[in-house]
């Protein structure tokens, strides 16, 4: 796998996705095998953090300006801060409509049954609007905290996969860094 920081040349979450799928020129017909996060908003676009399993090059609309190899390894009993920009939502049982979960309680009771690996305490919640053209905005939440891992598996899988809807769009991309 690997880590990249990446600048895109669009603050909109859809061109961000297109630009994001061209640092990966010679592979059209596959599954999205990457995650990314906005680490930083500029006048001109954004700096991003991009996790893949292939190495990106830049393109016309993103730069990749460093990428290094990456191998996550968890270990059971471990603690990591970690950081994580997410859209929680749930699912209305009669309607199946999917609504977004407002309440910042109801938020971190989401995140605790996606992280179900792990004892999670949140230590910050910041509400983020993001914009698209595509599509409308949407509210996604960026947590920080505290992860005691219990189960290996099922948080590798969290890091590889990412958590929760909208990882086209920027969310789901779970960054761990072990507390010594």
């Amino acid at each position: 796998m690997y880590l990249s920081k990446v600048v895109v040349k669009s603050r909109d979450t859809y061109e961000q996705h297109q630009a994001i799928w061209k640092l990966f020129p010679n592979t059209p017909d596959r599954k999205r095998d990457h995650l990314f996060r906005v680490e930083e908003q500029t006048n001109k676009g954004c700096e991003l953090l991009l996790q893949s399993a292939t190495k990106p090059t830049s393109c016309e609309q993103a730069q990749v300006l460093i990428t290094k190899e990456f191998a996550p390894k968890v270990a059971i009993d471990s603690s990591y801060k970690f950081k994580l920009l997410a859209y929680p939502t749930k699912c209305l049982s009669k309607s199946k409509k999917v609504i977004e979960i407002k309440e910042p309680d109801e938020q971190v009771e989401w995140l605790q049954r996606k992280l179900a690996g792990a004892n999670v305490q949140v230590t910050a919640m910041d509400t983020l609007l993001t914009r698209s053209k595509k599509s409308f905005n949407s509210r996604f939440v960026l947590f920080e905290g505290i992860l005691h891992v219990l189960d290996v598996a099922s948080i590798e899988h969290a890091l590889v996969m990412g958590i929760g809807r909208k990882k086209h769009a920027g969310a789901g991309l779970l960054s761990l860094a072990r507390l010594m």
